[in-house]
């Protein structure tokens, strides 16, 4: 090494150093100058000069000492790998030999296989663990054996998963042991198993792995739940303690206070979701704070109001729409002259939210096949849009995001009006065209049930204005936002989210040591929600939600047979008569809703004119923009009746158009980009009958996923 390599070292690691380089092979022998080289090392890692680190353990030979340099050789691969340099890693990784030290050989297998698994080269990454024996070392064991376990849930061999972690031994590892017992637990509660699955989380002890077993005792309170035991599920909840783990304490605490609200007792909910602080999850925090708000904006007679805006200032971030119109309700409610239209308004608040609720796509919800109704929506677009979405085959530039676009350019003109003129009993088909509202700008994204429609393969996706020349991309569930996320619409704030919470602090997000580091908050790819749209005849009280029909199950499940109570029946026939009364529900549900709207608008109405003369015009502007910032995120889901048959999901963003994430382009271009991937969450591509020539590069291009590409079943020339 050389002097730059000392730089930056206090005198006393300076000294140290000077004092190991005094160990020569001449003098002091071979193994002796190997471990001088090694800590010398290690000092130099810790002091963050890695590449003089990487120098100096080079040096170190095999025969000058096996021990020394099988260490030097893990440490050497391990700063490749936080380099994210995996090749070399390995590399690094594949010298050490059993023979040479069984405890670094362990370790160098157990990293190779987390690497080659977050490659995914899964078969390489278990031949990497299952090299490890017991007797190299037993904690390393103990974990291969778990992630092998592991990775054959993942991929459904769940016997022989379960085989591999029942095997695992306490003595081993209590930190694997927890994990093993927890995972094991979860395949058996998979399998109905349910008291087998209490005995595995029963073993788990805190002493063991404090976080294992607070999310052990998350599940013993799902199983009681499910098991009918309301003390049982109170019991596991409470057991979970905030030394144990921050987050699953939080949101035991947060479970708890639903059941005590469940209860009537919201004086008890309200103390215990206090408890919960935004330095032990920041996003249970603020659903805990949202929960809060809502229960004292609801209390007229402590009139709290006051307690309620500021619980709502606290949940801004998760619930940025939501809260912003709560707070001003609450003004609202805070001054007797404007009480009772407080009262009305937090009504119409809270309906309009029940029927977005009642919109927004359920994509668990399946029948007794298990596979979800609504799991995968279509969008239309052009094969150059295609084209620009996935990457074209040279990868000269990356894929194109995903956009949501200005809603001024759909070809529906009473977009955004119809709602409002359904409210106020306008009953004609005169739209004007929609103003362009530049603080309150809706970009929104359409997606179709029907994945491979005729016409709208004619109608959106035209390439050169050719009729059916596009192509039909169907999206996996996963590529939108789940309906049990935790935070409110993903519609942006209507005014700056960053100015709504004040001192909270951000947290560090938990890391497993034994895979893959977790995302931060921070860093996680945001998604959106998804809606059906609601189809309204102007002229009289007919409406129809957008869904599947029953040609889509025909072309599901094709001619497949199925047995259900002993008759043999049609698979397709099966599951449309499941789906259409799954969607009589929701439309029951929609209908008491949108009754209840048209009621309570009216009281609204009425209550803002009678304030009319008392109030100056200024406020009284105010209210009117309130009302209509209310009903926002209902406005862009009502469609004219005559475009049933498109059956269209949307996926909504309104925010200002001076916000960095609206980018406008030369020629009118508005819109904001969608970060999920587009490649990574398809399902297959339908490539319409005047497109067909374009199938083979397609296929190409998607050759690394599995993605077909299939004509169209639509006749067309």
């Amino acid at each position: 090494m050389n002097t730059d390599d000392m730089e930056g070292l206090d005198e006393e690691t300076r000294q140290e150093i000077k004092e190991l380089q005094k160990v020569t092979r001449e003098k002091d022998g071979d193994e002796a100058y190997a471990e001088s080289q090694f800590n010398i090392g290690i000092i130099l890692a810790q002091g963050n000069n890695v590449s003089g680190a990487l120098s100096v353990w080079k040096d170190i030979e095999r025969k000058d000492s096996p021990n020394s340099y099988a260490y030097a050789q893990l440490n050497t691969g391990i700063a490749f790998e936080k380099n994210r340099d995996i090749e070399n890693a390995l590399s690094a990784w594949s010298n050490i030999k059993r023979t040479d030290d069984p405890k670094a050989y362990a370790h160098a297998q157990f990293d190779s296989g987390v690497a080659l698994d977050t490659k995914g080269d899964k078969n390489a990454a278990q031949v990497a663990w299952k090299n490890i024996n017991r007797a190299d070392d037993l904690e390393i064991y103990s974990q291969a054996q778990y992630n092998l376990g592991l990775m054959l849930y993942i991929n459904d061999d769940k016997e022989s998963a379960l085989s591999l972690l029942e095997a695992i031994d306490h003595s081993d590892s209590p930190h694997a042991y927890a994990k093993s017992r927890y995972l094991a637990a979860q395949i058996l509660k998979e399998q109905d198993e349910y008291e087998s699955a209490l005995k595995y989380l029963c073993d788990i002890k805190c002493s063991d792995d404090s976080r294992v077993y607070a999310k052990a005792e998350l599940i013993i309170a799902s199983l009681m739940k499910d098991m009918g035991s309301d003390i049982g599920f109170l019991d596991a909840l409470c057991r979970v303690k905030r030394k144990d783990n921050a987050t699953h304490y939080a949101f035991a605490q947060l479970m708890v206070g639903f059941d005590s609200k469940n209860k009537g007792d919201t004086k008890q909910a309200i103390g215990i979701w206090s408890n919960i602080l935004s330095s032990d999850e920041l996003k249970i925090y603020i659903s805990a704070q949202y929960e809060i708000g809502k229960l004292l904006i609801c209390d007229h007679e402590s009139k709290k109001y006051r307690e309620a805006e500021q619980a709502f200032n606290n949940a801004g971030l998760s619930y940025p729409y939501e809260t912003y119109c709560y707070r001003k309700i609450c003004g609202l409610l805070e001054t007797s002259e404007t009480n009772n239209l407080g009262l009305s308004s937090l009504n119409l608040l809270d309906t309009v939210l029940n029927m977005v609720s009642i919109l927004t796509l359920d994509f668990d919800n399946h029948a007794d096949e298990e596979k979800p109704f609504e799991r995968k929506l279509a969008h239309y677009t052009s094969t150059y849009t295609c084209n620009l979405l996935l990457g074209n085959e040279h990868k000269e530039k990356p894929p194109s995001l995903f956009r949501l676009n200005t809603i001024n350019n759909v070809n529906d003109p009473s977009e955004g009006q119809l709602l409002i003129r359904k409210l106020k009993g306008v009953k004609d088909n005169n739209f004007t065209a929609l103003d362009f509202n530049e603080e309150f700008h809706a970009f929104i994204s359409c997606f179709t049930f029907n994945h491979d429609s005729l016409n709208q393969f004619r109608l959106y996706g035209k390439q050169d204005n050719k009729e059916a020349s596009g192509m039909s991309l169907v999206f996996r569930k996963e590529f939108f936002q789940s309906q049990n996320f935790i935070g409110g619409l993903s519609h942006l704030p209507v005014e700056n989210s960053s100015k709504i919470i004040k001192n909270i602090s951000t947290i560090t997000d938990t890391k497993l040591d034994n895979v893959k580091v977790q995302a931060s908050v921070d860093n996680e790819v945001a998604k959106y929600s998804v809606m059906r749209c609601v189809y309204l005849d102007p002229t009289s009280e007919y409406f129809h939600l957008a869904q599947r029909n029953r040609l889509t199950f025909f072309r599901e499940f094709g001619e497949k047979r199925i047995v259900k109570n002993g008759t043999e029946q049609s698979q397709a026939e099966y599951e449309w008569g499941l789906y259409r009364d799954y969607m009589a529900i929701i439309t029951s549900k929609f209908e008491a809703a949108y009754n209840s709207l048209k009621t309570i608008y009216t009281e609204v109405e009425t209550e803002i004119s009678n304030l009319k003369l008392t109030l100056a015009s200024s406020i009284y502007k105010e209210l009117i923009i309130l009302l209509d910032e209310i009903l926002l995120p209902l406005k862009y889901l009502i469609k004219h009746s005559a475009f049933r048959e498109e059956q269209e999901c949307r996926m909504i963003y309104i925010t200002s158009i001076d916000r960095s994430e609206v980018t406008m382009e030369y020629g009118s271009f508005l819109y904001v980009e969608y970060e999920p991937n587009v490649k990574s969450h398809l399902d297959k591509i339908y490539i319409a009958p005047a497109a067909i020539h374009h199938k083979r590069y397609f296929d190409h291009i998607l050759k690394d996923v599995d993605v077909p590409v299939e004509v169209s079943g639509n006749v067309f020339r």
